[in-house]
């Protein structure tokens, strides 16, 4: 074919068949669109300019990939007008966002070719996914010349199949590690906290746990930790084995499910420590019972944020110099997690440098209390926190 027809029209394809049709449209530089349709719901477009291409969209998960993105490149976007772009969902407006977001300076051509390569790249394994779920089903229409959406004229233009064989390389590997019938668009709920608390966790596993919110998606989990999306899922899929994991397709609020509240008053108030000294947690377990509250101690740092996710505690002291993870690091990944951002934590340290306190504060540490640990200033800390937590709860 030396030449595109102004509309052409396929159905019932394959995969193979729709992206040798995609190289072809490359190779003879075509503009116009690429339309894609699998079974009843799932519709792709593809934009091409000079055989490149200027902009992708569709799926199921088109409005949540879209807000991500948007989050991940244009930080910058706040308030009232970061919500108001983020809930469009016109292909066309979005486009036009785009333009003004780069005339604007918000946004630079690179960061908006980065963002361009992603999307697209989500898009293709989605679609090569479906394909292989759904079989010779594959629909796809051609327009030569389509300016229905003209914004994609201003557009960078970006080298389709380069990014297509990446995608491939990562569906291949998806396949190879068995989780073909797994969608990086579904969304881990947690169902049985005690369970994963029972677990000796990879440091991978609890950077992902303390995320899980029944909102956030694979793919937004894998962006958040800095890890794949085959890494994410193949650290989920053991607790999902044990049904302390479920995935879902749409977002489901876990903000009741994993940390429930405190709000009977005969319940007492609870304390944790994790120190890898037994001499220390044994120490403050006699300070904190004789003050009429209870009491955990975590020897093991890795263990702390699943044994909090299954009893959330009211206030945490945390050692700073721990074997495996240090204080600074599990403090950052409590204030990572939703249920357990909001809950005090002190410092428990040797070191009374500036240096560390500063760490410490940057981290979202709330306080400190020096070892060796003197009962008077440890109970004056104490008071001062759970103070200040009922004050917040009643307001």
């Amino acid at each position: 074919m030396s030449k595109v027809e102004t509309t052409i029209k396929q159905t019932n394809v394959g995969l193979k068949e729709l992206l040798v049709q995609l190289q072809e449209l490359t190779n003879l530089t075509f503009s116009g669109s690429l339309q894609i349709t699998i079974g009843n719901h799932q519709n792709w477009t593809l934009w091409l300019r000079l055989g490149r291409l200027s902009w992708s969209d569709g799926g199921t998960n088109s409005q949540e990939r879209w807000q991500r993105h948007l989050g991940l490149f244009v930080p910058e976007l706040k308030g009232t007008r970061s919500n108001e772009i983020a809930s469009i969902e016109n292909t066309k407006d979005r486009c036009s966002i785009l333009v003004q977001l780069l005339h604007q300076g918000l946004i630079q051509r690179q960061q908006l070719t980065e963002l361009m390569l992603s999307v697209t790249g989500e898009i293709l394994f989605d679609l090569i996914q479906s394909s292989q779920v759904k079989g010779n089903c594959l629909s796809y229409e051609i327009i030569r010349d389509d300016s229905s959406n003209k914004h994609t004229l201003i557009l960078p233009m970006i080298e389709v199949i380069p990014t297509l064989k990446q995608t491939l390389q990562t569906w291949q590997q998806w396949q190879n590690d068995g989780l073909a019938s797994y969608s990086p668009n579904l969304i881990p709920v947690i169902q049985q906290p005690e369970l994963i608390s029972n677990e000796s966790l990879s440091e991978n596993q609890l950077s992902i746990i303390a995320l899980i919110d029944g909102m956030e998606n694979v793919r937004s989990l894998a962006l958040k930790t800095g890890l794949d999306i085959v890494t994410v899922i193949l650290c989920l899929l053991p607790l999902v084995k044990l049904k302390a994991i479920s995935f879902s397709k749409v977002p489901r609020n876990q903000k009741s499910c994993i940390s429930p509240n405190r709000a009977h008053n005969n319940k007492k108030t609870l304390i944790a420590c994790v120190d890898d000294s037994p001499g220390v947690c044994r120490a403050l377990h006699k300070i904190i019972n004789r003050e009429g509250l209870s009491f955990v101690g975590i020897q093991e740092p890795l263990k702390a944020i699943p044994s909090f996710l299954k009893n959330k505690p009211d206030l945490i002291f945390l050692d700073l110099v721990m074997p495996i993870t240090n204080g600074y690091e599990l403090c950052t990944q409590l204030r990572k997690t939703p249920s357990l951002k909001n809950v005090p934590v002190i410092i428990l340290t040797g070191k009374d440098g500036l240096v560390d306190r500063m760490r410490a504060k940057m981290v979202g540490a709330n306080d400190f209390v020096s070892k060796p640990v003197k009962v008077k200033e440890f109970i004056k800390v104490l008071n001062k926190h759970l103070t200040q937590s009922t004050q917040k709860e009643s307001t």
